[in-house]
């Protein structure tokens, strides 16, 4: 994500910023609350209707689950999260104590200790990340320990879609499934920047919320009216899930153009239509940043890959999005430009400076990414010099910049 628009997030969220402060001290209190009532020691004697949801009353899970959900929501999975609990089981009509993962065996009371000795194990274990990935408590339930008991060094976001969403949007790269890397990962990209590391973590989560909201597949597309239909772009896939194909392409001819029929003439929503070809260019670069940095590390090149920079983010003067290298350490200056389609017929569209800037710098290439919102996009790699020297290209100026002086 380019700085200014990260900056333009910041400013619309400081408006608001305050009003969490109250709604902060009052789930503080109760999470301060919770923590003091089960202290490790309490924990290794809870009983099962002391631990379990599915009964009522003021449990361990019941509280962490729906007094603190204000802290971070949990709500939406089954109650197999919490290893055991009372309640009944697809067709089975029967509400009984079931054990919810194979890990813990088939007897609640054996299950019961194996539960409590694992989340002691996560309390008492903050700091080392091996044993906490190990540990049989369920991702979300993890996550939500983690933070109530360490609010200042575990996100409050325990979703692994969630988290998914907010790291796509933030065009950060990620190689971990781990819902914990996950977590560190955005913790990081707060406390790195100048704004941000100021704010709480629950301060951070409620920007992530407030500017990007919810993924979109929580929508469902039946729920959808026509209007808004159009407007509503699908979630990308997680950044470490894709794999990449280069391909060798060859331009043809262009078809004749076909009488169109005529239309109404309609407005077009050039606002809408900019936020989503933003977003399909933002995943472009996403995808070639990680392209290029594991092809120099396949390679044994780790030290250019080190070096790989996604410039737009800072400067979208320049004439091109990144700069990486080639094997002999060669500068390689890269425009993406990416569709949601697949190869075939398409239009891109360049800047009079990108353009000036192609036709003069060596050693600058077309990354286009083709079918950019799946898990196999297509990256044609092709030299500016080919490219727009091309005879099947047409080049088209679609827009003019108006000078004027008024008085």
């Amino acid at each position: 994500m380019k700085i200014t628009e990260l900056r333009d997030y910041q400013i619309e969220f400081e408006k608001i910023r305050a009003d969490f402060n109250s709604g902060f001290k009052k789930i503080n209190s109760l999470r301060k609350k919770f923590t003091s009532d089960y202290p490790t020691s309490r924990i290794r004697t809870l009983t099962l209707d002391e631990y379990v949801t599915g009964k009522g009353g003021q449990t361990f899970c019941n509280r962490i689950e729906n007094d603190l959900n204000e802290w971070g929501n949990i709500h939406g999975s089954f109650a197999t999260k919490f290893g055991v609990y009372y309640g009944k089981f697809g067709e089975n009509s029967t509400s009984k104590y079931r054990i919810g993962r194979k890990e813990f065996g088939t007897d609640e009371n054996i299950a019961l200790k194996k539960i409590l000795s694992a989340i002691i194990e996560l309390i008492e274990n903050k700091d080392d990340l091996a044993i906490l990935k190990k540990n049989p408590i369920s991702p979300m339930f993890k996550g939500k320990i983690l933070s109530v008991y360490y609010p200042n060094e575990f996100l409050n976001i325990f979703s692994a879609k969630h988290l998914n969403y907010f790291i796509n949007n933030l065009g950060l790269d990620n190689d971990s499934k781990s819902e914990l890397d996950k977590q560190a990962l955005l913790l990081d990209f707060k406390n790195s920047d100048k704004v941000m590391k100021e704010w709480s973590i629950y301060e951070f989560s409620k920007f992530l919320y407030s500017s990007f909201g919810r993924p979109n597949d929580e929508i469902k597309e039946e729920n959808i009216s026509k209007e808004l239909k159009k407007f509503n772009l699908k979630d990308f896939p997680p950044i470490e899930s894709l794999k990449f194909d280069y391909v060798e392409l060859q331009t043809d001819e262009l078809p004749e153009p076909t009488e169109k029929k005529k239309n109404k003439e309609t407005k077009v929503d050039y606002s809408n239509r900019s936020r989503k070809f933003k977003r399909i260019g933002d995943r472009g670069e996403q995808i070639v940043l990680r392209a290029e940095k594991q092809f120099l590390n396949k390679n044994g090149r780790k030290d250019l890959a080190e070096l790989v920079d996604q410039i737009s983010e800072r400067d979208d003067s320049v004439g091109y999005d990144i700069k990486s290298y080639e094997l002999d350490g060669t500068e390689k200056l890269i425009e993406v430009k990416s569709t949601l389609r697949k190869i075939g017929n398409s239009n891109i569209f360049l800047s009079a400076n990108e353009l000036q800037v192609a036709e003069n710098k060596e050693n600058y290439y077309f990354y286009i990414i083709y079918e950019v919102g799946s898990k196999r996009p297509k990256i044609w790699k092709v030299r500016s010099s080919d490219f727009l020297n091309d005879s099947n290209i047409v080049k088209e100026p679609i827009l003019y910049k108006l000078k004027m002086n008024t008085k």
